[in-house]
C-alpha cells in the first residue's frame, strides 16, 4: 500500500469526498425531517386543541399526529445511524452502531452514550462524517 500510484491516490480521495458528501446530505435530510415534523406536530396539536373542545375527533387527531411524529423520529434515527460514524471518546475508534444500539442509547442531539467495539468502554461518542 505504500507504493500507491497517483491515480489510485486521486481515486481514493474522490471516493472519500463522495462518501462524506453523502453523509452530510443524509444528516441534512434528518434535520429537515425532524424540524418540519415538529412544526407540523405542534401546529396540528395547537389547531386541534383550540378549535375542537372535546370529542372523539380531537382524540383521533392527537393520536394520528403523534403516530406520524413517532414514525418520522424513527426514520430520522435511521438516517443518523447510516450517515457517518461515531467516535469513541476514550480510544478515538470510529464505528457504526446497530440501529437498536443507537435507539436504546442516551443521547444529546447526535452525541450518543455507546459502547465502543474496540475498547469495550461506554462513553459519549460524537458523530463524525468521515473515517
Amino acid at each position: 500500500m505504500a507504493n500507491n500510484d497517483p491515480k489510485t491516490e486521486k481515486l481514493l480521495s474522490k471516493i472519500t469526498k463522495q462518501d462524506e458528501l453523502k453523509n452530510r446530505k443524509l444528516m441534512a435530510a434528518m434535520w429537515t425531517i425532524l424540524t418540519t415534523n415538529a412544526i407540523f406536530y405542534l401546529g396540528t396539536l395547537y389547531l386541534a386543541i383550540y378549535t375542537l373542545k372535546e370529542g372523539i375527533l380531537l382524540g383521533t387527531i392527537i393520536c394520528a399526529s403523534t403516530l406520524v411524529f413517532v414514525i418520522a423520529a424513527f426514520i430520522s434515527l435511521k438516517f443518523e445511524v447510516d450517515a457517518g460514524y461515531y467516535e469513541c471518546k476514550n480510544c478515538h475508534h470510529r464505528f457504526v452502531p446497530t440501529y437498536k444500539e443507537a435507539l436504546m442509547a442516551m443521547h444529546m442531539s447526535t452525541t450518543r452514550y455507546l459502547k465502543c467495539p474496540e475498547c469495550q468502554k461506554r462513553s459519549w461518542s460524537k458523530k463524525v462524517m468521515s473515517k
